[in-house]
């Protein structure tokens, strides 16, 4: 009977531990997503009165172009970038229409070439924000090629590259040189601090990533799985580095893993459940500021399906995955609207 009875303690033990830890897993992933957002602590005055300003990046359409129209709702300036300047501009008409007190600037650069030699100046995006009150960058920019959903023998040269550059290099130099501008530590050449410098009022700054559910690996957009892999990765390692270095109370970093989204370049099919529109992730987004986490599924069905895949055998997932990417190239291949 003492063996029974042991083994009966452990088996109970196991279980409670098991009930206790599914228990905390629920109430832990509830409170992300009904917690309110954290958003408010960027969006204060400097020691001159002047509003935070946000900077986001791909936001002449799609997320990024959502992004900015929920942070000016929320009372932010905003900065605009895209490599497109006629559309940067229709999107900072329609901004100022929508929200007449709030300020809006452009930065036309290409993405995509910031590896090339003077095809992006870096330097002159640092100086044109380091006189703002910068609070809030959002990486945003990124895109595959087209057609979106092909085995990567049926890419060029040029498509690969282009894609790692947009979707992993740019996010990387930007925000290397953004960084001490969002610490408030950028000086000039000359040793003289800008305007943007530490002061009494600095109450820390906020840098978002706005990656893909694809990082994990997914078929028919190899290398633009790669790219989103990457910058996920570099934004959850400068985390580290904050609480390493001890800034981590300066400057909250977050990486979100985005999944299927309608009202973007590639799909404009009716929202549902499980593919919202990008209006929908972009509060999502924003709602899961301060959270504590420095990667997160910001919308709850994009989590739903991550959870249910995260208990199933590689093998099943393998095949659900590649099942559903082989809807979105016979959809591509068909002229299916979606």
């Amino acid at each position: 009977m003492g063996a029974m009875d042991s083994l009966f303690t452990f088996t109970s033990t196991i279980g409670a531990s098991l009930l206790f830890y599914t228990s905390y897993k629920i109430l832990d992933t509830a409170r992300l997503y009904l917690r309110p957002s954290g958003l408010h602590r960027y969006l204060y005055a400097d020691a001159r009165g002047q509003r935070a300003w946000a900077l986001v990046t791909g936001s002449s359409s799609g997320i990024g172009k959502s992004l900015a129209f929920e942070l000016a709702d929320h009372g932010f300036n905003i900065v605009l970038h895209g490599r497109n300047p006629r559309k940067l501009e229709v999107v900072r008409d329609e901004l100022r229409t929508a929200h007449p007190g709030v300020e809006v600037r452009i930065v036309v650069a290409d993405a995509s070439q910031c590896h090339r030699p003077d095809a992006v100046n870096f330097a002159r995006i640092r100086d044109e924000v380091a006189s703002l009150h910068l609070t809030v960058l959002i990486n945003c920019a990124g895109s595959g090629p087209t057609p979106a959903f092909g085995g990567l023998e049926a890419y060029g040269r040029e498509d690969i590259v282009d894609s790692l550059v947009l979707n992993a290099v740019f996010p990387a130099l930007l925000t290397a040189t953004l960084l001490p501008v969002l610490r408030g530590q950028y000086y000039t050449d000359s040793g003289k601090p800008t305007t943007a410098a530490a002061g009494p009022t600095r109450r820390g700054a906020l840098i978002i990533n706005i990656g893909s559910v694809t990082d994990d690996g997914f078929p028919l957009v190899s290398f633009y799985s790669a790219g989103k892999s990457a910058t996920h990765t570099l934004h959850k390692a400068i985390a580290r580095e904050a609480a390493l270095d001890g800034w981590d109370k300066d400057i909250e970093i977050i990486s979100h893993r985005i999944g299927a989204v309608t009202g973007v370049s590639h799909t404009q099919a009716a929202p549902s459940l499980i593919r919202p529109d990008a209006r929908t992730v972009a509060k999502a987004i924003l709602a899961r500021t301060g959270c504590g986490r420095n990667t997160v599924v910001p919308y709850w069905g994009h989590a739903a399906l991550q959870g249910v895949l995260a208990v199933l055998p590689t093998a099943v997932v393998d095949a659900v995955i590649n099942g559903a990417m082989r809807e979105e190239r016979r959809a591509q291949d068909e002229g299916v609207k979606r």
